[in-house]
């Protein structure tokens, strides 16, 4: 293992975790300031505004005990998937890493308010967080990183 990959890596996941710590105070401040979604009178191309997210991505209803018992069940797997790639490959393991935080974020949301806060609305359509954010970055990350399918899928 190489230290200076070591170091990288657990810089990038120090920092995915303090981003994680602002989105979801943010989404406190979003709850208890931000007007709801529907109450933008001129809606534009970026709001801050309050979309409660009761389902999965792209506001697929699902019902919120299965999906945090599903997020439990891929957290444990991806957990598992980190610790193992640490020494030998620790940009993968910190991809994973990065992909946990951002699901921890939402997961929070949906166990303490009963659905996802979102609050950066796009074109009047889009409504996204910071973990959302960390979550696709992660998952671009794991797939950048995996350098050959076999040695990465074989550990």
């Amino acid at each position: 293992m190489n230290i200076t990959e070591s170091k990288k890596a657990i810089i990038k996941i120090l920092g995915t975790g303090l981003i994680v710590l602002f989105d979801v105070w943010m989404k406190r401040m979003a709850v208890q300031s931000f007007p709801r979604e529907e109450q933008l009178i001129q809606p534009s191309f970026f709001d801050l505004a309050v979309h409660k997210n009761y389902g999965i991505a792209f506001d697929i209803p699902f019902r919120i005990p299965i999906v945090i018992v599903l997020t439990i069940i891929v957290l444990g797997i991806l957990v598992r998937f980190a610790i193992r790639h640490w020494q030998i490959q620790p940009q993968v393991s910190a991809a994973a890493w990065i992909i946990i935080l951002g699901s921890l974020g939402n997961l929070f949301d949906r166990i303490y308010y009963g659905f996802t806060v979102d609050y950066l609305i796009f074109f009047s359509r889009s409504a996204v967080n910071l973990s959302d954010a960390i979550i696709v970055t992660g998952v671009l990350l794991l797939l950048l990183t995996g350098k050959s399918k076999k040695k990465f899928f074989r550990q």
